[in-house]
């Protein structure tokens, strides 16, 4: 039998947030009292065009990972406009430097800093500022040239269609659910453009973030990871190969395979679904009592991945990434 993930507690994270260094309404160490006070080991620092060296901010049961937002838009602040939002996140958590960069987007969020503040969070390279996937995907690769791991941000708030995203290589993830934007114009589940991506023949795990500015926005989605150690290191590293899952509030207790038999185990469950590429797929839901656990089947080669979503008794959801082929089938 594989383990395609632990039955385990996990580390909860928080991927996506901002602090002071850019529109967040929190310092950087207040952001971490309060998500560690609630039980978070990871929170991700993904300032908009700003990055530095977060070690300071790392002790051994909290890891801080060292991270900028890119912007890219088709039109200027206060329009109404398509834009990519994409979460860098560095190997290293004194491995700092900018990517992609907009000349006029730096500006904007740079215009009330320091210089010392500037210098602790350099430019690489400015970029062209053309709204296209083949930009984006140049702007991607001199992020992979450093090693950065790569995540696609609310492609719904982003106004963002299929010729927005299919066509992008080298992500390492999408948010199929950002919590900031839930309340607005987002849905609490973008499943249905991750199975497009994923179509599209990308392989990208998916993530839930609070996406936090304000106190209004924090603890409202989240990530379970399970990296080898609590350590900065072992963290990027979960975060690249998807050994985690991405919830609201319902939790998982394991994902496994046997042959051609996957069982999914989980808390108080009103349903669990299987997805795939295909047609073929199941949906189980509650009866007499709230589900624990799941079997699906895959048969046929035509499946080339599947994936699971888990919807508690209060309505919260949890997703796995897709799994393919070539990592459950014996």
């Amino acid at each position: 039998m594989k383990i395609l993930l632990p039955d385990g507690k996990g580390y909860k994270a928080n991927l996506h947030g901002h602090s002071t260094d850019s529109d967040g309404e929190f310092s950087p160490e207040r952001i971490k009292s309060f998500y560690k006070g609630k039980g978070y080991s990871i929170y991700a620092y993904t300032d908009h065009l700003y990055m530095r060296d977060r070690s300071s901010l790392c002790d051994e049961d909290f890891v801080a990972l060292s991270g900028y937002e890119n912007v890219l838009c088709d039109g200027r602040a206060g329009e109404i406009c398509k834009c990519y939002h994409l979460n860098f996140y560095s190997p290293s958590p004194s491995k700092v430097g900018m990517v992609g960069v907009s000349p006029w987007f730096y500006e904007i969020w740079n215009k009330n800093k320091t210089e010392e503040e500037k210098r602790l969070s350099p430019v690489l390279e400015f970029c062209d500022e053309e709204h296209s996937v083949k930009n984006v995907n140049a702007i991607i690769e001199s992020a992979k040239k450093l090693g950065y791991a790569v995540v696609y941000n609310h492609p719904v708030w982003s106004l963002h269609d299929y010729r927005d995203y299919t066509g992008l290589k080298g992500l390492d993830g999408m948010e199929i659910c950002n919590a900031s934007f839930v309340y607005g114009s987002e849905p609490d589940d973008q499943g249905v453009i991750y199975d497009q991506m994923l179509k599209d023949g990308q392989r990208l795990n998916c993530f839930a973030n609070d996406d936090n500015h304000r106190l209004s926005d924090f603890y409202h989605a989240y990530n379970v990871m399970y990296p080898e150690k609590l350590n900065y290191e072992s963290v990027f590293e979960c975060l690249k190969n998807g050994t985690s899952y991405a919830s609201t509030g319902a939790t998982l207790r394991g994902l496994f395979a046997d042959g051609n038999k996957i069982t999914v185990c989980a808390e108080n469950a009103r349903s669990i679904r299987f997805s795939t590429n295909a047609r073929i797929g199941a949906y189980f839901c509650f009866k007499d009592k709230p589900l624990t656990e799941a079997t699906f089947e895959i048969n046929g080669d035509y499946i080339e991945y599947f994936r699971v979503t888990v919807e508690d008794m209060n309505g919260k959801k949890a997703w796995t990434r897709a799994y393919f082929k070539d990592e459950f089938d014996n």
